[in-house]
């Protein structure tokens, strides 16, 4: 389960590749944390983009996770679709940890530039995405992609995208 162990030791925190049975845990922090999905998606997700995905756990429960694709027009972008972490590990730097995982693996090609979709309002994704861009010494660029009126009406706001790189 998700629920929120004490705070959490970040060297006894394994970060892995997800795996079919997270799909349940990655879908309810999700619905805690980022918003609601169909679990459908995380099935799909840790099942053919486990090596773009990543879990973080302590103590045997899930406390963290970050989805993402290469976009299929430019394979050495790597899209970040979501990234949660519990609220006992806020804080820790999880998400930053989260995300130089799967910058950093193997798999051909080389990831070198991270992509994202940020509200507006969203201060810890902004925080989190330009931390990590000072990190590994690359520019962050920020564009409106999403206008609230591709979305349904009153159904969400503009999604502004964060390009890191190159890495």
């Amino acid at each position: 389960g998700i629920s929120s162990p004490s705070p959490t030791p970040a060297d006894s925190i394994t970060i892995r590749h997800p795996v079919r049975s997270d799909a349940q845990d990655t879908w309810a922090l999700a619905e805690i944390s980022v918003g609601p999905n169909s679990p459908y998606a995380y099935l799909m997700l840790g099942e053919f983009f486990s090596d773009t995905c990543a879990v973080a756990v302590f103590d045997d429960q899930l406390i963290g996770f970050v989805t993402g694709f290469r976009l299929p027009t430019d394979p050495e972008t790597l899209f970040i679709w979501q990234i949660a972490v519990a609220d006992s590990a806020r804080g820790s730097g999880l998400g930053g940890r989260l995300l130089d995982e799967v910058a950093n693996r193997p798999s051909p090609p080389r990831i070198r530039h991270l992509a994202a979709t940020v509200t507006p309002d969203n201060e810890a994704s902004d925080r989190l995405f330009r931390a990590s861009a000072d990190r590994w010494g690359a520019a962050c660029e920020v564009e409106e992609l999403f206008e609230d009126g591709d979305f349904p009406p009153g159904d969400h706001a503009p999604e502004l995208r964060y390009r890191i790189g190159p890495l």
